[in-house]
Parts: C-alpha cells; sequence; structure tokens
C-alpha cells in the first residue's frame, strides 16, 4: 500500500510539473504581479498600443546627448511645463524622411516659439517659428519636405530643440526641450505587415517596433480626422501611459501657426 501511495504522490508532482510547463509566457507574467491600470481601470496587453523601446537606445548616450533644459518661466498656471512627447531618454526613432514632432504646450503668457534642428555636426538645417498665443495642448512641428530643408538619412541621428520664447527682449527666460530624432529603416516584415494594417494596427505596429516618431503621428493624425472616436482616445491614452506621459493624455491636439 505504501509503494502504490508513494506512486500516486509522484505522478501527482510530475503532472504538476508538466503543467506548469504548458503556461504560456503571459499567463506566468500576470501571476504575482499587479494589474497596470489607466484611471484606475485595469489595462490588458491587447488594451492598446505600447511603445517598446529598442534594446540599442537603451542607456544610449550619444554625442548630442539630449537633455531638459529650464532657465525661466513664461508665467504658465500649471505644474507642468513645456513637455516633449518622447521616451523618457529623448530618442525617438522615425522612418520618415521629414517627421512630426509633438510638443505639449502648457497656457502660457508667451506668444512665440522656436523650433530647430540640427545634424551630428551640429549644423542648423531647419528652424521654424511658431505663434503659441493662447494655446494650450498638444501641438506638432513638421519638417516641411522641400529643396531647402534636406531630409533625414538613414543611420543618423538629429538634435532637435523646441524653444519658448518669454521674452523676446531677455532670451534667459526661455523655456527649452531638446531631444535626438534618429532615422531608421523598415524591415522586410515590417513593410509588409504595415501594407496589411489599418491605422489603429498601423500605431501598434511601429510602437511594438520601437518607431515612436511614426507611431505618435499616426495615432496623432487618424485622431485629428476622427476626435470623436472612442478608440482611437484609448490608443492615445495607451501610448503616452507607456512611455510616462499619462498626465498629458487627456490635452487637446491643437493646431499651430508658422511663423512666415
Amino acid at each position: 500500500m505504501k509503494t502504490i501511495t508513494k506512486f500516486f504522490l509522484n505522478l501527482t508532482s510530475v503532472c504538476s510539473i508538466v503543467l506548469i510547463a504548458t503556461l504560456n509566457a503571459s499567463q506566468l507574467a500576470v501571476v504575482g504581479q499587479p494589474t497596470p491600470k489607466i484611471d484606475g481601470k485595469p489595462i490588458t496587453q491587447s488594451g492598446g498600443p505600447r511603445f517598446i523601446q529598442p534594446r540599442e537606445d537603451i542607456g544610449d548616450r550619444p554625442p548630442t546627448q539630449p537633455r531638459r533644459i529650464i532657465r525661466g518661466g513664461c508665467g504658465s498656471i500649471r505644474q507642468l511645463g513645456v513637455t516633449a512627447l518622447v521616451p523618457k531618454n529623448k530618442i525617438g526613432r522615425t522612418v520618415s524622411d521629414y517627421p512630426t514632432l509633438f510638443f505639449y504646450l502648457p497656457q502660457t503668457e508667451a506668444k512665440l516659439a522656436e523650433f530647430t534642428l540640427e545634424d551630428q555636426s551640429g549644423n542648423q538645417i531647419y528652424k521654424q517659428d511658431v505663434t503659441i498665443s493662447n494655446l494650450s495642448g498638444v501641438i506638432g512641428i513638421s519638417i516641411p519636405a522641400n529643396t531647402n530643408v534636406p531630409p533625414l538619412e538613414v543611420g543618423k541621428s538629429y538634435r532637435w530643440n523646441f524653444t519658448v520664447i518669454c521674452n523676446s527682449q531677455d532670451r534667459s527666460s526661455d523655456e527649452i526641450e531638446s531631444g535626438v530624432v534618429r532615422r531608421v529603416e523598415l524591415s522586410a516584415d515590417i513593410r509588409s505587415q504595415l501594407e496589411k494594417a489599418d491605422p489603429r494596427q498601423k500605431t501598434a505596429i511601429y510602437a511594438e517596433n520601437g518607431i515612436w516618431q511614426d507611431a505618435l503621428s499616426n495615432l496623432a493624425a487618424a485622431r485629428r480626422a476622427n476626435p470623436n472616436d472612442a478608440e482611437l482616445a484609448a490608443d492615445w491614452k495607451s501610448l503616452l501611459y507607456s512611455v510616462k506621459l499619462g498626465q498629458i493624455a487627456k490635452e487637446p491636439i491643437v493646431q499651430t501657426q508658422p511663423q512666415p
């Protein structure tokens, strides 16, 4: 009898091991871990696009190291100041020759902002003045596709600076955000996926493959075209939360007027 009992105990242990081994990675990941939430509601992995930082960019410290500089203030009435919509390390990948970058602009007394783009040698290749009077929300700065601005080259990084000019007579009070946009090339596999994808799926594909700027631009364009779409709003919130920008998720996307 003892031999039979021992046999069944061993059999039970083996079956338990086999059962655990058959669980997939997502099932095991849930065990003992808190469920991430947005506005108090649980998020599942399928709940919206999530940005995955490319391993090559983790801990990256390029020569033009992005940094946040605030030398003064423009009378903002909110705690959150001018903020670039980029991953924490301020490096955003793009597959576009002429990408669009996004910034959160709080309500401010400033009337003018300035965007500049520099190549790896520190040469300024583009500058744009933007009227921001009475604006508050997320704004997009598009690098124009014209003969005066060279397209971003694959494999190269470019430094950008977004400056809110608080006092044109005393630039020491400027508020400045700086970072890097890095041009990369799509693999044949990702191109194939994008060709078959709808707008929402394209955002997820870009985000999952670490192509931040195009994920954000694609989703922002979809939201501007469909401002009342609840699913797109949820995708926007999910994408921003994935890079620790959740406090900006409810801010409106507003239009700016480039200076002539």
